[in-house]
């Protein structure tokens, strides 16, 4: 699984992922810092990278917005910061749900320490 991880994401979460293998490259490594949801949402598709963002507006526009139906995010909800729980919450996420992520034309995925809902459109 490739991941674009948003620049709210602490940097625990992303050593903890890179830790676990995983392809993960930031918002900032990418030069996306500052940029516009849609753009990095734009940059994951073109690179076939999953979203990993603490930042609800991606939730926002790929389920109400006009980007439903078009990408893939991780949207991390957690009330209290506790990267190592984070980091094995999102990496079981990912081995629960892969043929989700892989096959996924638009999959939101919400993860809080609850633990996880999958959104995806209704078909057309």
């Amino acid at each position: 699984m490739r991941i674009l991880s948003d620049e709210n994401v602490h940097t625990d979460i992303i050593s903890g992922l890179r830790k676990e293998g995983f392809d993960l490259v930031t918002a900032v490594e990418a030069g996306l810092a500052g940029r516009k949801d849609r753009e990095i949402l734009d940059y994951a598709e073109e690179h076939d990278l999953v979203v990993l963002s603490g930042d609800k507006d991606f939730g926002g526009l790929l389920e109400f917005g006009r980007l439903w139906g078009s990408g893939r995010v991780l949207l991390l909800r957690y009330q209290i910061l506790n990267p190592h729980k984070i980091v094995r919450d999102v990496v079981q996420v990912f081995r629960r749900e892969t043929e989700a992520f892989r096959i996924a034309g638009s999959i939101l995925v919400v993860l809080s320490e609850s633990g996880y809902r999958v959104r995806r459109p209704n078909p057309r």
